[in-house]
């Protein structure tokens, strides 16, 4: 988690997506075997899946189809709804309609979010 400062992976992704930077996140040693366009295909599909409000979340068959077809005009993820920032203390943060609750486990961040 340090290496991605206060973010976890996928708050750490959305950063570099919206910085026309995505590729970043791409292991230096297979890059040049990569078609980028896939990747950022993978990307783009991955992070619709991590959308807020589910129902912009893609059902599966959409995100075959989406991963399938080049020619096809992806839409453009709004910010993922998995994004937390760490708390020093750990303890919760809370609002008036729910709570978020963050648990780590050798390294592993688990977030719950729990409405009325």
């Amino acid at each position: 988690m340090e290496f991605f400062e206060d973010v976890n992976l996928i708050g750490h992704v959305w950063r570099l997506w919206m910085k026309y930077s995505a590729l970043e996140m791409m292991d230096q040693t297979i890059i040049e075997s990569c078609d980028e366009n896939e990747v950022l295909r993978c990307m783009n599909v991955a992070l619709l899946c991590v959308q807020e409000d589910p129902a912009e979340r893609p059902v599966m068959s959409n995100v075959v189809f989406m991963l399938g077809g080049e020619s096809i005009t992806l839409p453009r993820p709004n910010q993922p709804a998995f994004i937390a920032r760490r708390n020093s203390a750990g303890a919760s943060t809370s609002s008036s309609s729910s709570k978020l609750y963050n648990t780590s486990n050798n390294g592993l961040t688990i977030t719950q979010q729990v409405g009325r």
